[in-house]
């Protein structure tokens, strides 16, 4: 029990004391109807009574006068006092809402008081982190994950809004949850599950007594006005068919942060990592990028035989050039690279599907790849004198320069796709090699799109008030988790604390930072 269910509980014991000693008041100045036994009557004497003022009515205190004094009093025999069952008293009734009312209000008050120094003294401000897993532990485990598949009770529908199949977003354990989470509101059973509506900015939120097995969206995510947005521009352009059309399913763990803690949140930028690895250049001969099964496989040799159009396979008329055998002979080789290219992509696409995919075939397909030189000619101003510099510089098939984008960067993106569904999937579906090079990057990008819960929004939110408002998720764009809000921002739901206490999370309130 925290301390302030103990003020509470505190006032409670208050009222019900105040009101036990009103009542026994009230029943100790009761007007009695048993009659005392008459006494003997005394001598007469004289009574002098006090003066009064005419001016102002005293007001008497209520006293109950046996018989027999008040026969002495007015020198008369005592009344006899009918039986009780020949009439019915009707006391007065006592009027105690008010005083007592009164007489709690400052003891109410200095009970809040303290709720509320308590409050804010002693309950600990907490956020909370999710944390993607890299590596993943084992599905027994995992309670929490962005992405993927909800765990729906048996024969539950898929949520709806609008009338429309919601995207999910996440499924996160309450159990988990630290106490003093959202100041110790919300449920603490369960589970919570996520669902947006798949163009607008409306959520839903279901608090799942109990879980069941992975229900598989109804749906792919190919609406172009939707949420989806994979690494590197996947969602449009002439890559997006090649892009996995899901959100990957990413186990999280989650992190309490408080004062004085270190936040494992980095405002690093997204897209530093992937930006290096272009501008410093690379080779996909490396086994580390190697194609791992017959999808990436069949997607590779598809892109290539695209970029393949984009090579200078005739050379530029003379008036262009100030050197025509030159050019003449960059383009012949480049016809002779665009052949054996196009000789390896017709055995893999004879080949895939007819026997079980090896590592040995992948790398035996790019050492191929690898032995055809191309060249590129490269048109720039000299720094000094402004003039144009021709330069042909010749590349395997496999070697990207930032000076000489063909196609390889564009696998490489294709393939980071790939590769983070088939790893969330199982790990080992990718080599030792691949997963020395992805891990860390996808470390780097789950530090720096890391969701949150309870915590201030990390960016301008137009409708948000600390007092008033709990911050129920706040789901950052990712590459990592393929999805996209508004212009790379913040999506962040928040709710009101009152109705976070019930339990009611049917009134949620939906903005994209800024």
């Amino acid at each position: 029990m925290n301390e302030v269910e103990s003020a509470v509980l505190m006032l409670a014991g208050v009222t019900l004391a105040l009101l036990a000693i009103v009542f026994a008041i009230w029943w100790s100045r009761r007007p009695r109807t048993a009659p005392a036994a008459p006494r003997v009557p005394r001598e007469p004497r004289e009574i002098r009574l006090p003066k009064l003022s005419r001016k102002t009515a005293p007001e008497y205190e209520e006293v109950e006068i046996s018989p027999s004094r008040l026969a002495r009093i007015s020198r008369k025999a005592p009344l006899e006092i009918p039986a009780e069952a020949e009439y019915e008293i009707s006391p007065e009734p006592v009027a105690v809402a008010e005083p007592v009312e009164v007489a709690l209000e400052p003891v109410i008050s200095g009970v809040e008081d303290e709720a509320h120094r308590i409050e804010k003294a002693d309950i600990e401000e907490v956020t909370l982190r999710l944390i993607p897993q890299i590596p993943p532990r084992d599905a027994i485990s995992t309670n929490s994950w962005l992405g993927g598949r909800p765990h729906l009770p048996a024969g539950m529908e898929w949520p709806r809004i609008d009338d429309q199949p919601a995207d999910f977003l996440a499924q996160i354990s309450c159990a988990d949850l630290p106490q003093d989470l959202w100041g110790g509101l919300g449920p603490r059973d369960g589970a919570l599950a996520f669902f947006i509506h798949r163009r607008k900015h409306a959520l839903r939120v279901l608090h799942l007594r109990d879980t069941g097995m992975p229900v598989a969206p109804p749906f792919t995510l190919n609406d172009p006005e939707g949420w989806f947005g994979p690494h590197g521009g996947l969602a449009s352009g002439d890559l997006a068919s090649f892009a996995v059309r899901a959100f990957p399913e990413w186990p999280v763990d989650l992190v309490a942060v408080r004062a004085g803690d270190a936040d494992p949140r980095s405002e690093g930028d997204p897209d530093e990592p992937g930006a290096a690895l272009h501008d410093r250049g690379y080779d996909i001969a490396d086994p580390a990028f190697h194609p791992f099964d017959w999808g990436s496989m069949t997607a590779m040799v598809a892109l290539l035989e695209q970029r393949l159009d984009r090579l200078m396979t005739e050379a530029p008329p003379e008036a262009d050039t100030d050197n025509p055998d030159e050019m003449e002979q960059c383009a012949a080789l480049n016809r002779e690279a665009r052949a054996r290219a196009e000789e390896i992509i017709a055995i893999v696409r004879d080949g895939a599907g007819r026997a079980d995919f090896s590592a040995g075939d992948a790398t035996a397909v790019m050492a191929g790849l690898h032995a055809i030189r191309w060249v590129k000619v490269i048109r720039s101003a000299a720094p000094e004198t402004g003039a144009e510099q021709v330069e042909t510089i010749t590349l395997p098939l496999t070697t990207h320069r930032a000076d000489a984008n063909l196609w390889v960067h564009d696998y490489q993106t294709i393939l980071f796709d790939r590769a983070k569904h088939a790893w969330c999937a199982n790990p080992d579906n990718l080599s030792a090699p691949a997963r020395a090079l992805f891990e860390p990057w996808w470390r780097t990008l789950a530090e720096r799109e890391m969701a949150a819960m309870g915590h201030e929004p990390f960016r301008h939110v137009p409708d948000y008030d600390e007092e008033r408002d709990a911050v129920l998720l706040e789901l950052p764009t990712s590459g990592l988790m393929s999805r996209i809000f508004g212009d790379r921002d913040n999506l962040v739901v928040t709710i009101d604390k009152a109705n976070l206490a019930i339990g009611d999370f049917s009134k949620l309130r939906v903005q994209v930072s800024s």
